[in-house]
């Protein structure tokens, strides 16, 4: 009993708190397309059932530090079709379990709903590329490594966060040093198992010549409605490359189950992921 209560004041000693929220940008966002709605909070609105946000005009992102200096620190991009932000259990909670690995974090709310309804990752990723930028220049704030910065994503999260740290785009865009993909959306031309990865601009493969893709882990279920192929197949063209990719499918789950208690993969893919981050010499053993 006395060391079970020691070990729980040690766990509420060392769990990290949230800090304010951080502004992405300064003044009015780049390519805004829409208007919020009079009297709106342009940081967004959130359903009171689902914790759901939605109707996002001012970027932000709230950092968790990590508990000792120089640990990884790892943006992470909620899913919701990039038309809202599942910002609870692929936000919040996701954070907490990094910082039980060591890792300090900031929970990324990109701009949603979708500007563009054929290319709806252009205004995120943008959100997303100056996120890497802060958190790179402030790391130290949050007892982050500015050298080892990653981003993390779910479903459309996920291709937020493949699109970061792989798509072309031009020479000195920020990249992630790592990035970790969620049972990852719109990897392929179409939602099927049998389809092929987007290329080209608007794709999300490496451009060849540009470098050695950054390292990659993967997470998904077998039974995903956005086909688990397609974290395979990045996972394929990434090491083809000359990078690393590790790929973890479960059998059942579905999709969404972010850092729950829903399914196997859910519980036990931030363990699996832990490992990985010390097998690559991101996290110290």
């Amino acid at each position: 009993m006395k060391s079970t209560l020691l070990a729980s004041l040690l766990f509420v000693t060392l769990a990290a708190e949230p800090l304010a929220p951080v502004a992405v940008w300064e003044g009015v966002p780049p390519a805004e397309t829409l208007k919020p709605k009079p009297g709106s909070d342009p940081k967004g609105t959130v359903n009171p059932k689902t914790l759901g946000r939605t109707d996002v005009f001012t970027p932000e992102f709230v950092p968790w530090p990590a508990a000792k200096p120089n640990s990884p620190i790892v943006i992470i991009c909620p899913g919701g079709g990039y038309g809202g932000l599942a910002e609870q259990h692929e936000g919040v909670t996701v954070a907490e379990r990094l910082n039980a690995l060591g890792c300090a974090a900031v929970v990324l709310k990109y701009r949603v709903p979708r500007r563009d309804p054929e290319k709806p990752w252009i205004v995120p990723v943008m959100d997303a590329r100056k996120t890497v930028e802060i958190v790179r220049a402030r790391a130290a704030e949050w007892n982050g490594n500015p050298a080892k910065v990653g981003i993390l994503g779910f479903s459309a999260g996920g291709n937020l966060a493949a699109r970061v740290a792989y798509s072309p785009a031009e020479e000195g865009s920020a990249r992630p040093n790592f990035a970790v993909l969620v049972y990852p959306a719109y990897l392929f031309v179409k939602d099927e198992p049998a389809s092929t990865l987007r290329e080209g601009l608007d794709g999300v493969i490496p451009t060849p010549g540009s470098g050695k893709p950054v390292p990659a882990f993967f997470a998904h279920s077998a039974d995903d409605k956005y086909p688990a192929e397609g974290s395979m197949a990045l996972a394929a063209k990434l090491k083809s490359l000359g990078g690393t990719a590790e790929v973890h499918v479960w059998a059942k789950g579905g999709h969404g189950w972010g850092a729950t208690d829903r399914c196997e993969a859910a519980k036990r893919w931030t363990d699996l992921l832990g490992v990985w981050m010390k097998e690559v010499s991101i996290l110290t053993p």
